[in-house]
């Protein structure tokens, strides 16, 4: 019972994470179309101008972060043996699962932030090394959201260990 509890939860993290890229390309696009028209659109073969750019945007954030519920599923999964039978196996499970996602958009978020800071005002000398594409029109929002993006990651690493303490936490609050 508690093996198809965990493998249940490891495919809804999967869906969670398809979910949590589209939403956060949505954000993203709006701070930055160009950084979908003139990179994320040709790295992910999302070329189809019959298909609305949202929706293409969209998509990107699916094909991007799709593979994130693999990792988080397993290790946020593995506390939900913590506790002591299945029914609170399953409801601790299902409610860390908006806390990851709430833990890895505040790193998002984090990172936009971040990134404004970082670019007002925009020198592109000290960004040597990373892809801006020729005939970006705004380089600062293309880097804002490239700072957006790699904080996500960096959230979705951070929401591993905070679901541990989330699980510890319920555990004890279910004593």
């Amino acid at each position: 019972m508690r093996l198809r509890i965990y493998l249940q939860f490891i495919v809804l993290a999967i869906v969670a994470a398809a979910l949590f890229g589209a939403l956060h390309d949505q954000i993203s696009y709006s701070v930055s179309p160009e950084y979908y028209t003139r990179f994320k659109f040709l790295q992910f073969h999302l070329l189809d101008p019959a298909i609305p750019e949202r929706l293409r945007a969209a998509g990107v954030g699916v094909l991007a972060s799709w593979w994130m519920g693999i990792p988080l599923g397993v290790l946020t999964g593995a506390a939900g043996f913590l506790h002591r039978d299945p029914r609170q196996m399953r409801r601790a499970l299902l409610w860390s699962l908006p806390f990851v996602v709430a833990v890895t958009l505040a790193f998002a978020l984090g990172g936009l932030a971040f990134g404004v800071m970082r670019t007002v005002p925009v020198d592109l000398a000290s960004y040597r090394g990373l892809y801006i594409p020729a005939g970006v029109e705004d380089p600062a929002a293309f880097l804002r959201v490239g700072y957006m993006h790699n904080f996500a990651y960096l959230g979705g690493a951070a929401a591993v260990p905070a679901a541990w303490i989330f699980h510890l936490a319920y555990r004890r609050f279910c004593r």
